[in-house]
């Protein structure tokens, strides 16, 4: 009974040490659920920009101070992407008719500062006025007309038309010219916003075309030039007249 015991307290010792217990698997904890972060504002996708809108401002170098007071009033539209442009833009040394042309032909808007002054000068109503009308009836430029002081433009073209400010009342005769120039202000901004609408559904322009590189003209092939004429009595290799056999039986003889 001894050995028997012994012997089974060997075999169970052998199995221990050869037997070794595997690692226990463990389970991960499962992480508690931390605060959630606050969701992140979307960004606000940026406004596209407006199309930029120029004004010709026409008017007598006598009313300069009624010019400028007008400027003062649309500065919250230059902000907006709206260029104004006089005479007074123009360098030293450039030509009077070619700048006031060119910049007549690019405007928008055409603003006209209307007063005795304005109606006496040739220049302002004959050319500039005129040029403005003839864009107006093409469909090209708005014509806006504004009374500063009182004259006779009800005997004029500018009758058919709504003028500012409001029903055609002289700056001069209203009670403030902040007023007066404000209300000219609110009325030039709605020709804008109209004239914008009509840019925004007119269909862009096709990006002009690079010209294609032209293409080198091919050489006609040349033809093959005339063969050298070889001289008489050269062989092939043309190292000189060809040898005569020697020693070859002649016609007719035996050897």
């Amino acid at each position: 009974m001894a050995g028997n015991l012994t012997g089974a307290s060997m075999r169970a010792r052998a199995r221990t040490h050869t037997e070794k217990p595997g690692p226990a698997s463990k389970t991960p904890a499962k992480a508690k659920p931390g605060p959630r972060s606050p969701a992140r504002p979307a960004t606000p996708r940026p406004k596209p920009e407006k199309p930029a809108v120029r004004i010709f401002v026409s008017y007598s170098h006598r009313d300069a101070d009624a010019r400028q007071r007008l400027e003062t009033h649309l500065a919250p539209l230059k902000r907006e992407g709206v260029e104004t442009w006089f005479d007074g833009d123009m360098n030293a040394g450039d030509k009077l008719d070619t700048g006031i042309a060119r910049a007549l032909r690019n405007a928008h808007v055409f603003v006209g500062l209307l007063s005795p002054d304005y109606l006496a000068s040739n220049y302002c109503w004959k050319i500039e006025y005129k040029r403005a009308m003839g864009r107006r009836a093409n469909g090209t430029m708005r014509v806006v007309a504004v009374v500063l002081r009182p004259c006779d433009w009800k005997s004029t073209t500018a009758a058919g038309f709504k003028l500012l400010p409001e029903d055609g009342k002289e700056v001069t005769r209203w009670r403030s010219a902040d007023d007066a120039f404000l209300n000219v202000a609110l009325g030039i901004r709605r020709v804008v916003a109209d004239v914008r609408k009509t840019m925004a559904a007119a269909p862009p322009k096709p990006a002009p075309r690079k010209p294609a590189a032209a293409k080198p003209a091919a050489k006609p092939p040349t033809k093959p030039g005339p063969k050298p004429r070889q001289k008489p009595g050269l062989g092939r290799a043309g190292a000189g007249p060809v040898a005569r056999k020697r020693n070859s039986p002649a016609k007719g003889r035996k050897p």
